[in-house]
């Protein structure tokens, strides 16, 4: 009797309360998705100026990074590989980028821009798949060499970490 008794007076506000709970939880949780970063661990290049996106593709779920690279470097380059991995930043040398990575044989002058679509991978080196609106982070990785240096320089590395939603 006392239950009934409670359930008739406060029952009204009660059912208010789990209403505003769920109309919270229903604007909230898909605010809550992963930042959209791509952060370059040196200075020069950027891929932040026009947003980038991680896509995947509709039927496979191969998932691509799609960015707008800009030098700021203050020299010309020439860009030999593009890498977009799951790895983490630190996991990812030179040497990977050479052997993963995809060849790009981009000429850059100082200041200039170039969009890229590049085909993500996993840690093992297979293609990347997630399902659309889940998050990815991972690592942008670019091999150069600067236009005016000796020919046969090794190629310099710079990475970059990228997250954000997968977009179908």
């Amino acid at each position: 009797q006392a239950m009934m008794e409670y359930l008739m007076t406060y029952g009204l506000a009660l059912l208010v309360i789990l209403v505003v709970l769920a109309i919270l939880v229903a604007v909230v949780l898909p605010s809550l998705r992963g930042q959209e970063q791509c952060t370059f661990s040196q200075a020069g290049f950027s891929c932040n100026q026009r947003t980038h996106s991680i896509v995947a593709t509709s039927g496979t779920n191969v998932t691509h990074l799609v960015f707008q690279l800009d030098n700021g470097k203050g020299r010309d380059v020439i860009l030999n590989r593009t890498l977009c991995t799951s790895a983490p930043a630190g996991n990812v040398v030179r040497d990977v980028v050479t052997s993963r990575g995809t060849a790009t044989a981009v000429s850059m002058v100082a200041g200039a821009n170039h969009n890229f679509d590049v085909t993500c991978l996993d840690e093992n080196g297979n293609p990347l798949v997630l399902p659309p609106n889940s998050n990815f982070k991972g690592t942008l990785a670019i091999t150069y060499n600067y236009r005016d240096e000796v020919a046969g320089a090794p190629p310099r590395l710079d990475v970059a970490t990228v997250a954000g939603t997968v977009q179908q």
